[in-house]
C-alpha cells in the first residue's frame, strides 16, 4: 500500500512528447496525470486497452473514433480499446487530466 500526492510525483516527458506523471504502472491499470499546454495535442493514435480520460484542469477536444466532445473540469470520457483518440487543449487553456488504461500497458521509451 502505498500513499502520496501527486504534486510529489515526478514530472516526465512521454513517448508522445508530453508531460507526464506516473500514479499507477502495473498489470491491472496504468494511471498518469497528463498536462498539456495552451494548445498542444496528443495526435491519432489507438492502444488494445479500454482508456478513461477525467479531466482536471482547462478545457480541450477529445476525439474518439469519429465523435469529438468540447470537454471541461470533471469531465469523463471513455475509449474503447483499439479505436483511434487525440487530445486537444484549447489554444488559450491548458488541459490537465487522468488517463487510465485497463489492464495496464507499459509502453517504453
Amino acid at each position: 500500500m502505498q500513499h502520496y500526492n501527486l504534486k510529489d510525483i515526478k514530472t516526465e516527458i512521454n513517448i508522445r512528447g508530453i508531460k507526464a506523471k506516473t500514479m499507477v504502472d502495473h498489470k491491472n491499470a496504468t494511471i498518469k496525470n497528463l498536462m498539456l499546454g495552451k494548445g498542444e495535442s496528443i495526435p491519432n493514435h489507438q492502444v488494445p486497452v479500454d482508456v478513461t480520460f477525467f479531466i482536471l484542469e482547462g478545457q480541450g477536444q477529445i476525439s474518439i473514433g469519429d465523435a469529438k466532445y468540447n470537454v471541461k473540469v470533471n469531465d469523463i470520457v471513455t475509449c474503447p480499446p483499439n479505436t483511434l483518440m487525440s487530445v486537444k487543449a484549447d489554444d488559450d487553456s491548458p488541459l490537465s487530466f487522468i488517463n487510465i488504461k485497463t489492464p495496464g500497458i507499459k509502453v517504453t521509451k
